[in-house]
Order: C-alpha cells, then structure tokens, then sequence
C-alpha cells in the first residue's frame, strides 16, 4: 500500500461534491420536466381513479407521482423546487454563486407569502400556472391558522409587512430610495412638461452675453437641482442593504461600532449611499475604507466641478514660499463645451514669481474613476471562494480601493500559515483573470493583504501630488513627490532623511518618469541658490532637457570617463565642505547656513572666504553603463558619498534597469537603505534590490514597491509627468535665471585635480611621490599598478597615472597582458 498524499482527502471531498452537485441539477431537470407536463389526473399519491389510464407526463408514472407530491403540498410554489435544486447543484461546482442569508431569508419568506395569499380570497387564488392554482396544503394551514390567531383583517395586515419586507431583502432595495427616486423623476417630467407649456422666449449666445447666459442657468436650476441630489439609480446602489434590529435601538454612533464588531465578511458599501446621508446603507460603512480623506476627496471634487479652475490647497497660502496658482486660475469657469478642449500647448511664463506656477503642469480632467461596488463585492466572493477551494478558509474583513489596485484585507482561520497563502498567488491570479495578485502581511494587524489590478487603472498626475496639503506645507527643500498611495493618498518624501535613494525596474516600467518626477520636485521647492544638480545621463537623451538648467553645477555629463572625474570632483566637495563646517564648529549644512548668516564677517576675517552651502544632489540615471566602464573608481567614490556626505548636504539617486548584483554591490546597498523598486523580470532581480521578492507582481507604468529606511514597504503609483510639462518647467528657470558654469571635469581631469583622495591638486612635474616612484621602478627593473599602489600606499588612479607617465617618458614599455611592464632605460 503506497503512502497517502496530502492531498487526497481534499480531492475526494470536492469529487464527492461535484457528483451531488450534478445529482441536484439533473434532478432539477427532471422535476422541472414533470412539472411542465403536470396534469391532475394523472395518477399520483393524492388522486385514484377506477378508470385505468396511463400518466400523460413526459416522466412517466414516477415524474407523475413527483409532481403530485410537490402540487400537493405547495400548490404554485411547487414551481420553484426545480430552481431550488439548479441553484444548489450549480452551488457545488462554482462557490462564488453564495448568496448572503439574508437574500435567502428573504426569498424563503417570499415563497412562503405568496402561497399563503394564494389561498385568500381576496387574492390570487384562481391564477393557474401550469395546471396549478393555490398554495397547497402548506399555504391553506399557515392561511388558516393567521385567520385563526389574527383575524382576517390583522392577518391581511402581518403578511402585507412580511411581503414587503420579504421583497426588500431578495431585491436588496430600499423602500426610501425607491421612493425617492420615483418622486424626482415625477418631478421632473413634470417641470420638462411645464417648460414645454410656457412661450419660448430668444436667448442670445452666452458667449457674448454673459448675463443672458446666467439668467439660462437659472432658468434650469430647479430641473437640475432637485433632480441631481439622489444619484440615479445605479445596479450598485439598488443591490443589498443589510439589517439590523439592535442596531436600531442603538445610538448612531453606537450603531456604527456594531458593524465594526462584526465578523460577516465582505462586502463594501456605495460611498455615494454614504455621501448622501441614507440611513439605511447597502452595507456597513466601517468595511469599506474609501481611497481618499475628506482633504484630498473635497479637493478632487472641487478639481473635477470645474474644468478650468485651480483652488489652492488650505496650507499654502499661510507659506510665502507657497506653491499657488496664477489670479486668473480663479475665474469663473467658462461653458463646458469650452472647457473640455485642450489647453494651448504656449504657456505663459512669469519670471516675477519665486517659483514655477502649478499652471506648467497638466492637470487631471474631470473626476477620479470610481469603483463599481458590484463588481468588488464580486471579487471579494470569488477571492474567498477560490482560497477555500485549495483548502485555506478565512474571510475578507475589508475592501481598500485604490487608483491603480484593489487591497482585499482577508484574516485566515486559526492554524493557516502566511506562505501557503503567498504560494497562491499565481493560482489567484489566474482564477480571477487578473495580471498579477500580491500577496503580503499587513503590519501590525493579523489580516493578509491581497491585491488585484483594478480593471480601470487611473493615471496619477504629478501637479495633483504638489496641490495637496502634504507638499505644499513641507518645508524641506527636498522634498520629492513620489505618486500616491494604494489608498489614493498623495504620498511625499524627504529626500534630506533618506539620505539617499536607490531606484531599479526594468525598461518601460516608470523609472525614467519616476527620476523626471523627483527632478521636478526639487525645481518646484528650491531656487539654483538652495539647491544644486548633478546630473549623469549614459543614455544621452533622458535628461537632456535639463540642459542649461541653472540649478546645474556642471552640463548634463554623457561620458562614462568624466562621470568618473564627477563623482572624484564630489568627493573632493565634501571634503572641502567637512572643512568648513569643522572650521565653524557646526555639525551639519543647515546649522552651517544658519550660524554664517548669523556672524559677522567683518569681524572675523578668518571666515570671510566661507560661503552658504547649497545642497547639491547626485543623480545617476544608468548606474550599470558606469559600473561596466569604472566598477572600482565609481564603487569607491559612491560608497564614500553614501557613508559620509549626508551631514554636508551631497544627496546620491543612482537608478539602474540591471540590479544585478556586480551593479548593485553589497557595498553599495549597505549604504542605500532607502530604495525603490518598479517592475523587474525575476524574483532575483527582486531579492537583489529590496532582499525579497513581490517586485516581480507589479503592474509596470508606475507600480512600484517603495522601501523607507527602517520601514516596511508601501506599494505606491508613481506620477506621470510628460515631456511637454518638464520643458515648460525648465523655461520658466532659464528664462528667470542665466545659467554659467564653472566647473569643467574634462579639465578636471587634465590637470590631475581628480586625485582629491591624497590631496594631490597640481600636475605631475611638481610631485615629489612621483619621482620617488621613478626612482623605484628603476631599482626593482619592473614595474605594475599594484606594485606601485602597495609601495607608496597612493590610490590605483593615481598609480594608473604614475605608469602612463613613465610610458609617455619612455622608461617603461607597452602593457603585456598581465606582465609587469618591462623597464626600457637605466639611470642617466
């Protein structure tokens, strides 16, 4: 007897319940096929004839006497047996089909109603459907005995409130919002057919008559305004409505902490119900956590009310650095066949302003995408339906809608370890037909987070993450704008605390736009003299539009070899900027601004070539083209910067589509604890940059894993920020300030400045190492980089540079792969 796998006993029980599920369903066929060919004589347990005759149903004598029986004793609610059975049959093989029970209550109370009223006089007793008519014994005993204990008249009364209150809970409607509904449609065809009854009167064009133009708008302002409160009834709004009776003897309050305890699962509730102030809402209000906060959901609004307008955030108008729109942003709107046309691709540029004008950047047009409930209740049945078919049980607690993806807060029974959920997620993704589904633990909660890919994915601007409150009011200079949350939350960093950022994702995922949203960032907070760029672009196309940005130190450098003097040149910065500080007894670059501004430098003379310090951030566009042309140089001022340049206000953003691990060095992820990571091709490249994997589930075009210094990770969607708008951003700059460099690092290189490590900054004539070094080779007859290096303790470029010398004089030979160079001339 071989050994027993896992999972056999799993299997047999779904076998087993598919054989019952097709015995319900093809017995439903049969009882649906007796029923149709019902006749009353046939034979059958209630009715005997002398007359031989043979059962004219289509079932013969047995679907005759299963007719009988069910006629018999429910009269026309014998009908529904055949679907009862289709439902449960087609139950066992697609779980998803569960209904709550409160929709089952409601339709067994249904069935019981109407084969009771079936059986009044007063009512529907001589309909016949199919050859049936009454409610059958059932119905004539539960009629009886009302009439018995209520009377005709109070039983008429009960079983009124029970066939409403059945029909409410089947449907899931609400009798208030029915109501409601039908008055305002009544409203207003009344109002369109009182309109109609009234002599037209010639309006002139708004356009060139703004007051006949009001007077339009008020003319149709009880048509609209008392039609347009109550949403139209959608198929979400109409749907469930769940029930409590001791939460109507409760306070409100107390109310809503009842729909918190509960542990039914599911579903959401319409935040258009909620916004609406209905008191009976579809669902509790509590398992449905809306994407946006009050702040930013007015502010949308207030976006997608008018087309054209602009409202300032509320705290950027106390700042007098804020970031605010131009006057004419505030007008009023102009008609809306006007406003939905683009904007000019000219905009204006008003150098008078301390910073860029939101107005450069595009805006989102119209409101936000909104979720259909239905189809997210849909998918939290399915979600929990597909988990328990491989055997791990649980609930989904709650439904967190966001712009881009859909979080299903899902607690799993006692005893369900977290790994045999994330194993699922392949096998999840391919049941709910969804790109990919992310699976992952929520901190500080015993739930799990289960994302799935809205099937609308909406596009988060950049200019709606600078109108928000979290931006505008931030007074670090380094703030960056990184997108929103999956909650719909702008979402801002500061650049200052990281104190440097590591991007990776591969080609097309939103790096590129990602860096471009962060560049405009610092353009949009600081001025050239409170923030400097360095900017090293290998592709020679990415940044080239900050050409002659006046924030630069140093034109955008496209070659690898003065990438590398860059990178020396910024380490010999800090150095120079660590002098200063130690000079004026301050530990970091703002309390060095802060104590210069504060001394006076007439009276000391000492400090009178000091100078305020700008930070100066580092940005590295293709961190893997640098590493292949310089790996040892690049890794050691890199890691030099990162160690140590934080206090001095140098900042490194290295980005790479290649995190493989001879780019994205041990040494060099020690140092970048703050990382971010777009979509990548393999769980290595995942564990490569955030040392685990779920970088691979991501959606691309902005969907990136965002990991804090010391942080959990958040799953954010970057900002979209075009090329047009970065250029209008960047004219407003070279239109405001002249740009002049002064540092050349080609230059930088000739001179042999870039041996800022032994604080060598003159040429080689002068060196005294260097002819100690001449002197040496000549003793030891060879002569190596290495050999050099170890010797006189000196850096491998400068030892590089002290070779190529002597080869240039002529006392060395050419390289011979890997042989000491060979000495051509003794001692003269």
């Amino acid at each position: 007897m071989g050994p027993i796998k896992e999972g056999s006993a799993t299997d047999g029980n779904k076998l087993f319940r598919e054989i019952v599920g097709l015995f319900l369903i093809f017995s439903g066929i049969f009882l649906a096929v007796s029923l149709f060919s019902y006749h009353p004589q046939d034979p059958s347990f209630f009715y005997i004839s002398s007359n031989s005759r043979d059962a004219s149903n289509l079932a013969g004598i047995f679907g005759a006497h299963s007719a009988g029986l069910f006629v018999e004793f429910f009269g026309i609610g014998g009908i529904l047996v055949p679907f009862l059975c289709l439902y449960l049959g087609a139950l066992c093989f697609v779980r998803r089909l569960a209904m709550e029970w409160w929709r089952g209550l409601g339709i067994f109370l249904l069935t019981l109603t109407l084969i009771t009223w079936a059986n009044t006089p007063w009512a529907i007793q001589h309909i016949s459907i199919l050859r049936t008519s009454g409610g059958g014994l059932l119905g004539k005993e539960i009629y009886r005995w009302s009439q018995f204990l209520l009377r005709p008249f109070g039983a008429l009364i009960v079983w009124s409130f029970i066939l409403m209150a059945s029909i409410q809970l089947t449907l899931g409607i609400s009798w208030v919002m029915a109501g409601s509904g039908l008055h305002n449609r009544a409203l207003g065809v009344w109002q369109r057919r009182k309109f109609k009854s009234k002599p037209h009167r010639s309006l002139k064009p708004a356009i060139s008559a703004p007051e006949s133009a009001k007077a339009q708008s008020v003319a149709f302002t009880p048509v609209v305004d008392e039609a347009s409160p109550i949403k139209p009834a959608s198929p979400t709004s109409e749907r469930k409505s769940d029930f409590s009776f001791t939460a109507l003897f409760k306070p409100e309050k107390e109310a809503e902490d009842t729909y918190e305890r509960k542990r039914n699962p599911l579903i959401p509730s319409e935040r258009g119900q909620e916004e609406a102030g209905e008191a009976d809402l579809a669902f509790p209000a509590e398992l449905f956590l809306p994407p946006q906060d009050p702040q930013t959901k007015a502010g949308s609004a207030e976006r997608s009310g008018s087309a054209t307008s602009v409202q300032p955030p509320s705290g950027s108008a106390s700042r007098s650095r804020a970031i605010t729109p131009r006057a004419a942003a505030t007008t009023k709107a102009p008609l809306p066949e006007e406003s939905d046309e683009p904007e000019d691709e000219h905009v204006p540029i008003d150098t008078s302003l301390a910073l860029p004008p939101l107005e450069l950047l595009a805006k989102q047009i119209g409101s936000t995408s909104v979720q259909n409930m239905a189809d997210l209740e849909e998918k939290a049945r399915a979600l929990a339906a597909c988990l328990s078919d491989f055997g791990v049980n649980g609930e989904v607690q709650r439904i967190v809608p966001g712009p881009v993806v859909t979080m299903f807060e899902y607690k799993p029974a006692p005893g369900v370890k977290l790994t045999r959920i994330t194993s699922l997620s392949d096998d999840l993704a391919m049941a709910l037909r969804a790109m990919a589904v992310r699976i992952n633990a929520i901190p500080g909660k015993d739930l799990v987070g289960i994302e799935i890919p809205n099937e609308d994915r909406e596009v988060v601007f950049l200019r709606d993450i600078f109108e928000s409150e979290d931006f505008s009011s931030s007074k670090s200079r380094l703030t960056l704008a990184l997108g929103k949350d999956i909650q719909g939350k702008p979402f801002v960093a500061d650049l200052a605390k990281m104190p440097h950022l590591l991007v990776a994702g591969a080609t097309g995922a939103g790096k590129s736009v990602c860096l471009n949203g962060i560049l405009l960032s610092l353009l949009y907070k600081a001025d050239p003299d409170e923030v400097k760029l360095l900017l090293v672009d290998p592709k020679r196309i990415e940044l080239s539009v900050y050409a002659d940005l006046p924030h630069l130190v140093h034109p955008v450098v496209t070659e690898m070899a003065m990438a590398k003097n860059a990178l020396e040149w910024a380490v010999y910065e800090m150095e120079k900027r660590y002098e200063a500080m130690a000079r004026l007894g301050v530990r970091n670059i703002d309390g060095f601004n802060q104590k210069l501004a504060k001394t006076n430098i007439e009276a000391r003379p000492d400090l009178a070539d000091l100078a305020p310090m700008p930070y100066l951030v580092i940005v590295i566009d293709e961190l893997a083209d640098l590493m292949m042309t310089a790996a040892k140089e690049a890794e050691m001022a890199i890691v030099r910067l990162a160690q140590l340049a934080r206090a001095s206000g140098i900042h490194l953003i290295l980005a790479t589509q290649r995190p493989s691990v001879d780019v994205v060095t041990g040494l060099i992820k020690a140092n970048f604890p703050t990382r971010i990571s777009f979509q990548v091709t393999s769980k290595h490249d995942s564990r490569t940059i955030l040392d685990t994997i779920g970088a691979e589930k991501l959606l691309g075009r902005g969907d990136m894993l965002y990991k804090p210094s010391g942080g959990s990770f958040l799953r954010l969607h970057g900002a979209y920020v075009g090329e047009d708008e970065i250029a209008h951003v960047v004219e407003f700059w070279k239109a405001k300030i002249p740009q002049s460099f002064e540092l050349d690092f080609a230059a930088w290189q000739q001179d042999g400045t870039n041996e800022t490590a032994e604080g060598m900054p003159g040429g080689l004539d002068g060196d005294p190492v260097y002819q100690e070094a001449m002197d040496f080779v000549l003793e030891q007859g060879k002569a190596s980089i290495s050999l050099i290096q170890r010797r006189f303790r000196i850096g491998f470029n400068r030892a590089a540079r002290y070779i190529e010398q002597m080869e240039m004089d002529g006392l060395l030979g050419p390289q011979e792969g890997s042989k000491p160079r060979q000495v051509l001339r003794g001692r003269e």
